[in-house]
Protein backbone atom coordinates (compact mmCIF):
# COMPACT_ATOMS: atom_id res chain seq x y z
CA UNK A 1 0.00 0.00 0.00
CA UNK A 2 1.10 3.38 -0.88
CA UNK A 3 1.79 6.11 2.04
CA UNK A 4 -1.32 8.35 0.29
CA UNK A 5 -3.33 5.39 0.46
CA UNK A 6 -2.24 4.35 4.28
CA UNK A 7 -3.34 8.22 5.08
CA UNK A 8 -6.27 8.02 3.34
CA UNK A 9 -7.37 4.19 5.14
CA UNK A 10 -5.92 5.92 8.70
CA UNK A 11 -7.96 9.16 7.73
CA UNK A 12 -11.34 6.59 7.38
CA UNK A 13 -10.60 4.79 10.29
CA UNK A 14 -10.59 7.81 12.51
CA UNK A 15 -13.89 9.24 10.98
CA UNK A 16 -15.60 5.59 11.32
CA UNK A 17 -14.51 5.51 15.07
CA UNK A 18 -15.68 9.28 15.99
CA UNK A 19 -19.10 8.39 14.04
CA UNK A 20 -19.51 5.85 16.81
CA UNK A 21 -18.07 7.38 19.78
CA UNK A 22 -20.75 8.22 22.08
CA UNK A 23 -21.35 11.81 22.52
CA UNK A 24 -21.79 13.66 25.64
CA UNK A 25 -22.99 17.07 25.95
CA UNK A 26 -21.70 19.74 28.74
CA UNK A 27 -24.32 19.94 31.40
CA UNK A 28 -26.26 22.74 31.54
CA UNK A 29 -24.74 25.48 34.08
CA UNK A 30 -28.30 25.97 35.96
CA UNK A 31 -30.75 23.42 37.36
CA UNK A 32 -34.06 22.93 35.16
CA UNK A 33 -37.28 24.52 36.44
CA UNK A 34 -38.96 22.21 38.17
CA UNK A 35 -43.14 21.12 37.52
CA UNK A 36 -43.66 18.65 40.23
CA UNK A 37 -41.19 17.14 42.16
CA UNK A 38 -41.85 13.36 44.45
CA UNK A 39 -38.69 12.32 46.79
CA UNK A 40 -39.15 8.90 48.27
CA UNK A 41 -36.61 7.89 51.46
CA UNK A 42 -35.39 4.71 52.21
CA UNK A 43 -33.65 3.53 54.93
CA UNK A 44 -30.34 2.77 56.54
CA UNK A 45 -29.07 0.79 53.35
CA UNK A 46 -25.51 1.19 51.02
CA UNK A 47 -25.03 1.66 47.44
CA UNK A 48 -22.82 -1.46 47.54
CA UNK A 49 -25.64 -3.65 49.28
CA UNK A 50 -28.14 -3.23 46.15
CA UNK A 51 -28.34 -6.21 43.72
CA UNK A 52 -30.50 -7.75 41.29
CA UNK A 53 -31.61 -10.18 43.84
CA UNK A 54 -32.69 -7.96 46.50
CA UNK A 55 -33.31 -5.05 45.10
CA UNK A 56 -34.96 -6.09 41.95
CA UNK A 57 -36.65 -3.44 40.36
CA UNK A 58 -33.72 -0.71 41.73
CA UNK A 59 -31.39 -2.38 39.58
CA UNK A 60 -33.51 -3.97 36.93
CA UNK A 61 -36.09 -1.05 36.16
CA UNK A 62 -35.17 2.13 37.89
CA UNK A 63 -31.24 2.03 37.37
CA UNK A 64 -31.59 2.00 33.55
CA UNK A 65 -34.08 4.76 33.06
CA UNK A 66 -32.33 7.02 35.56
CA UNK A 67 -29.68 9.08 36.27
CA UNK A 68 -27.49 6.77 38.86
CA UNK A 69 -25.15 8.47 40.70
CA UNK A 70 -22.49 6.61 42.39
CA UNK A 71 -20.30 8.84 44.94
CA UNK A 72 -23.56 10.62 46.42
CA UNK A 73 -22.89 10.16 50.44
CA UNK A 74 -25.10 11.03 53.34
CA UNK A 75 -24.01 13.34 56.10
CA UNK A 76 -24.13 11.46 59.09
CA UNK A 77 -25.28 8.23 61.44
CA UNK A 78 -28.36 8.46 62.63
CA UNK A 79 -31.56 9.03 61.03
CA UNK A 80 -33.17 12.33 61.79
CA UNK A 81 -29.60 14.02 61.49
CA UNK A 82 -30.27 12.85 57.55
CA UNK A 83 -33.59 14.16 57.38
CA UNK A 84 -32.87 17.48 58.90
CA UNK A 85 -29.45 17.88 56.33
CA UNK A 86 -31.66 17.10 53.16
CA UNK A 87 -34.24 19.77 54.12
CA UNK A 88 -32.30 22.61 55.92
CA UNK A 89 -28.78 22.16 55.53
CA UNK A 90 -27.56 21.67 58.76
CA UNK A 91 -28.05 19.54 61.84
CA UNK A 92 -27.84 19.42 65.98
CA UNK A 93 -26.00 17.31 67.99
CA UNK A 94 -29.78 16.61 69.44
CA UNK A 95 -31.28 15.33 66.14
CA UNK A 96 -27.79 13.21 65.09
CA UNK A 97 -29.55 11.45 68.66
CA UNK A 98 -32.43 10.80 66.84
CA UNK A 99 -34.31 12.88 69.68
CA UNK A 100 -38.01 13.93 68.89
CA UNK A 101 -38.78 17.53 67.90
CA UNK A 102 -39.95 18.32 71.35
CA UNK A 103 -36.38 18.32 72.22
CA UNK A 104 -34.46 18.91 68.87
CA UNK A 105 -37.23 21.97 67.34
CA UNK A 106 -35.27 24.47 65.45
CA UNK A 107 -36.03 27.78 64.35
CA UNK A 108 -34.24 27.84 61.06
CA UNK A 109 -34.39 27.98 57.46
CA UNK A 110 -35.97 24.93 55.73
CA UNK A 111 -37.23 23.81 52.26
CA UNK A 112 -41.06 23.42 53.28
CA UNK A 113 -40.88 27.63 54.67
CA UNK A 114 -39.01 28.49 51.36
CA UNK A 115 -41.20 26.72 49.09
CA UNK A 116 -44.17 28.72 51.10
CA UNK A 117 -42.69 31.85 50.99
CA UNK A 118 -41.64 31.41 46.93
CA UNK A 119 -45.65 30.31 46.30
CA UNK A 120 -44.91 26.62 46.01
CA UNK A 121 -46.95 24.01 47.23
CA UNK A 122 -45.41 21.19 48.93
CA UNK A 123 -46.97 18.34 50.49
CA UNK A 124 -44.91 15.58 53.14
CA UNK A 125 -46.26 12.28 53.21
CA UNK A 126 -45.75 10.07 56.24
CA UNK A 127 -46.68 6.11 55.81
CA UNK A 128 -48.73 5.17 58.87
CA UNK A 129 -48.63 8.28 60.68
CA UNK A 130 -52.15 8.48 62.53
CA UNK A 131 -53.04 12.07 62.14
CA UNK A 132 -51.51 15.28 60.06
CA UNK A 133 -48.54 17.00 61.94
CA UNK A 134 -48.27 13.61 64.54
CA UNK A 135 -45.32 14.50 66.90
CA UNK A 136 -45.14 10.94 68.74
CA UNK A 137 -44.00 7.72 67.12
CA UNK A 138 -47.46 5.11 67.01
CA UNK A 139 -47.49 1.66 65.78
CA UNK A 140 -45.47 -1.38 65.15
CA UNK A 141 -43.52 -2.81 62.65
CA UNK A 142 -44.64 -6.07 63.28
CA UNK A 143 -48.58 -4.86 62.12
CA UNK A 144 -47.40 -2.91 59.22
CA UNK A 145 -47.83 0.79 60.80
CA UNK A 146 -45.00 2.08 61.93
CA UNK A 147 -44.62 5.75 62.13
CA UNK A 148 -41.86 7.02 63.38
CA UNK A 149 -41.67 10.75 64.05
CA UNK A 150 -37.49 10.54 63.80
CA UNK A 151 -38.23 10.42 59.98
CA UNK A 152 -40.43 13.50 59.74
CA UNK A 153 -38.63 16.65 59.03
CA UNK A 154 -40.69 19.22 58.72
CA UNK A 155 -42.65 18.86 62.01
CA UNK A 156 -38.59 20.13 63.40
CA UNK A 157 -39.00 23.10 62.32
CA UNK A 158 -40.80 25.89 63.91
CA UNK A 159 -41.95 28.41 61.09
CA UNK A 160 -43.83 25.03 59.57
CA UNK A 161 -44.87 23.42 62.90
CA UNK A 162 -46.27 26.32 64.99
CA UNK A 163 -48.60 28.71 65.10
CA UNK A 164 -46.71 32.23 64.47
CA UNK A 165 -43.47 30.32 63.95
CA UNK A 166 -43.66 29.25 67.85
CA UNK A 167 -43.13 25.59 68.26
CA UNK A 168 -45.89 23.80 70.17
CA UNK A 169 -47.03 20.46 70.87
CA UNK A 170 -50.48 21.54 71.14
CA UNK A 171 -50.69 25.08 69.15
CA UNK A 172 -50.03 23.50 65.64
CA UNK A 173 -49.93 25.23 62.44
CA UNK A 174 -52.58 24.71 59.91
CA UNK A 175 -49.49 25.06 57.43
CA UNK A 176 -48.76 21.82 59.28
CA UNK A 177 -52.23 19.93 59.98
CA UNK A 178 -52.84 20.53 56.32
CA UNK A 179 -49.34 19.59 54.28
CA UNK A 180 -47.93 17.15 56.72
CA UNK A 181 -50.19 14.47 55.97
CA UNK A 182 -50.57 10.61 55.79
CA UNK A 183 -50.52 8.59 53.51
CA UNK A 184 -53.67 6.68 54.39
CA UNK A 185 -55.08 5.27 57.17
CA UNK A 186 -53.11 3.03 59.99
CA UNK A 187 -53.95 -0.44 58.55
CA UNK A 188 -50.79 -2.45 57.00
CA UNK A 189 -48.84 -0.79 54.79
CA UNK A 190 -51.69 1.58 53.75
CA UNK A 191 -50.96 4.12 50.63
CA UNK A 192 -54.51 4.67 49.62
CA UNK A 193 -54.71 8.37 50.27
CA UNK A 194 -51.71 9.23 48.63
CA UNK A 195 -52.43 7.25 45.78
CA UNK A 196 -55.78 8.58 45.49
CA UNK A 197 -54.32 12.54 45.17
CA UNK A 198 -52.12 10.55 42.09
CA UNK A 199 -55.68 9.75 40.27
CA UNK A 200 -56.57 12.34 41.03
CA UNK A 201 -53.86 14.71 40.70
CA UNK A 202 -54.43 16.56 43.68
CA UNK A 203 -50.68 16.01 44.56
CA UNK A 204 -48.68 19.45 45.56
CA UNK A 205 -45.40 20.11 43.39
CA UNK A 206 -43.18 19.22 46.30
CA UNK A 207 -43.90 15.75 47.45
CA UNK A 208 -41.74 13.99 50.17
CA UNK A 209 -42.82 10.56 50.78
CA UNK A 210 -41.66 8.87 53.70
CA UNK A 211 -42.66 5.35 54.05
CA UNK A 212 -43.47 3.46 57.34
CA UNK A 213 -40.54 1.61 59.12
CA UNK A 214 -41.26 -1.86 57.43
CA UNK A 215 -41.68 -0.42 53.86
CA UNK A 216 -38.71 2.22 53.83
CA UNK A 217 -36.34 -0.89 54.80
CA UNK A 218 -35.82 -0.29 58.17
CA UNK A 219 -36.78 -3.26 60.11
CA UNK A 220 -37.16 -6.62 59.13
CA UNK A 221 -40.78 -7.03 58.77
CA UNK A 222 -43.17 -10.19 57.21
CA UNK A 223 -43.87 -11.37 54.55
CA UNK A 224 -40.42 -10.84 53.29
CA UNK A 225 -38.12 -10.62 56.31
CA UNK A 226 -35.90 -8.55 54.09
CA UNK A 227 -35.59 -5.08 54.94
CA UNK A 228 -33.89 -4.20 51.26
CA UNK A 229 -36.68 -6.22 49.65
CA UNK A 230 -39.33 -4.39 51.45
CA UNK A 231 -38.43 -1.05 50.25
CA UNK A 232 -37.79 -2.41 46.83
CA UNK A 233 -40.83 -4.02 46.52
CA UNK A 234 -42.75 -0.41 47.59
CA UNK A 235 -40.88 1.30 45.36
CA UNK A 236 -42.03 -1.58 42.60
CA UNK A 237 -45.90 -0.81 43.89
CA UNK A 238 -45.62 3.36 43.85
CA UNK A 239 -42.82 4.44 41.24
CA UNK A 240 -45.45 3.08 38.70
CA UNK A 241 -47.99 5.03 39.48
CA UNK A 242 -45.65 8.27 40.31
CA UNK A 243 -44.39 7.43 36.86
CA UNK A 244 -47.91 7.60 35.18
CA UNK A 245 -48.88 11.15 36.20
CA UNK A 246 -45.59 12.64 35.58
CA UNK A 247 -44.94 15.53 33.14
CA UNK A 248 -42.39 16.92 30.87
CA UNK A 249 -40.88 18.85 33.49
CA UNK A 250 -41.50 16.64 36.36
CA UNK A 251 -38.66 14.38 38.53
CA UNK A 252 -38.44 11.51 40.55
CA UNK A 253 -35.79 11.21 43.22
CA UNK A 254 -35.36 7.56 45.22
CA UNK A 255 -32.52 7.79 47.73
CA UNK A 256 -31.62 6.91 51.09
CA UNK A 257 -31.15 8.75 54.88
CA UNK A 258 -27.68 6.78 55.31
CA UNK A 259 -25.86 4.06 54.23
CA UNK A 260 -25.11 1.06 56.77
CA UNK A 261 -23.65 1.71 59.82
CA UNK A 262 -23.46 2.43 63.62
CA UNK A 263 -23.90 5.25 65.96
CA UNK A 264 -22.57 8.51 65.27
CA UNK A 265 -18.85 7.56 65.78
CA UNK A 266 -19.53 4.62 64.12
CA UNK A 267 -19.77 2.91 60.39
CA UNK A 268 -17.85 3.97 57.63
CA UNK A 269 -15.90 7.03 57.91
CA UNK A 270 -17.23 8.95 55.28
CA UNK A 271 -20.06 10.49 56.36
CA UNK A 272 -23.36 8.54 56.49
CA UNK A 273 -22.18 6.61 53.78
CA UNK A 274 -22.54 6.63 49.81
CA UNK A 275 -26.20 5.79 49.09
CA UNK A 276 -28.39 5.36 46.09
CA UNK A 277 -29.83 8.57 44.37
CA UNK A 278 -31.83 7.79 41.39
CA UNK A 279 -33.10 10.47 39.63
CA UNK A 280 -35.93 10.34 36.55
CA UNK A 281 -37.68 12.31 34.41
CA UNK A 282 -38.05 13.66 31.04
CA UNK A 283 -35.15 16.36 31.54
CA UNK A 284 -32.77 14.01 33.37
CA UNK A 285 -30.27 11.77 30.70
CA UNK A 286 -30.26 8.52 32.01
CA UNK A 287 -26.65 7.02 32.51
CA UNK A 288 -24.05 6.40 35.91
CA UNK A 289 -22.56 9.34 36.97
CA UNK A 290 -19.53 9.63 39.64
CA UNK A 291 -20.16 13.17 39.82
CA UNK A 292 -19.96 13.84 44.42
CA UNK A 293 -22.57 15.02 45.85
CA UNK A 294 -24.75 14.77 49.34
CA UNK A 295 -28.06 15.92 50.87
CA UNK A 296 -26.74 19.33 51.51
CA UNK A 297 -26.11 18.67 47.32
CA UNK A 298 -30.08 17.63 46.73
CA UNK A 299 -31.22 20.33 48.85
CA UNK A 300 -29.30 23.09 46.51
CA UNK A 301 -30.63 21.19 43.39
CA UNK A 302 -34.58 21.45 45.02
CA UNK A 303 -33.95 25.31 45.45
CA UNK A 304 -33.05 26.15 42.49
CA UNK A 305 -35.07 23.71 40.48
CA UNK A 306 -38.04 25.73 42.27
CA UNK A 307 -36.31 29.02 42.02
CA UNK A 308 -36.33 29.73 45.90
CA UNK A 309 -34.53 33.60 46.97
CA UNK A 310 -32.62 31.65 49.66
CA UNK A 311 -30.33 29.15 50.44
CA UNK A 312 -30.33 27.27 53.56
CA UNK A 313 -27.80 25.90 55.70
CA UNK A 314 -25.11 24.52 54.05
CA UNK A 315 -26.99 24.64 50.63
CA UNK A 316 -26.03 27.86 50.26
CA UNK A 317 -22.09 27.18 49.55
CA UNK A 318 -22.68 23.93 47.79
CA UNK A 319 -23.21 22.98 44.32
CA UNK A 320 -26.17 21.58 42.74
CA UNK A 321 -26.20 18.38 41.06
CA UNK A 322 -25.91 19.47 37.37
CA UNK A 323 -24.84 16.26 35.55
CA UNK A 324 -27.32 14.81 34.77
CA UNK A 325 -30.02 17.03 33.04
CA UNK A 326 -30.32 17.19 29.23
Amino acid sequence: MTRNRIVVAFAALVVTAFAYAPVSAAPPKTVPSFGHVFVIIGENTSLSQLNATNAPFQMRKLKPQSAWLTNYMATSHFSTANYIAMTSGQYTACEQLDLGPADCHQGIENIFHELTVAGVSWQEWNESMPEPCALESTGKSVEGNSYAVKHNPAVYYDNVEGVGGVWSATAKSLECLTKVIPTGGTGFNDMSAFNSALTARTFARFNLIVPNECEDGHDNCPPSGNGITAFDSFLAQEVPLIQGVMGPDDLLIVTYDEGQGGGPNQGDKFGGGIVEFAAYGAHVAPGVYGQASNHYGFLRTMEDGFRTKTHAGAAATTSPILSIWR
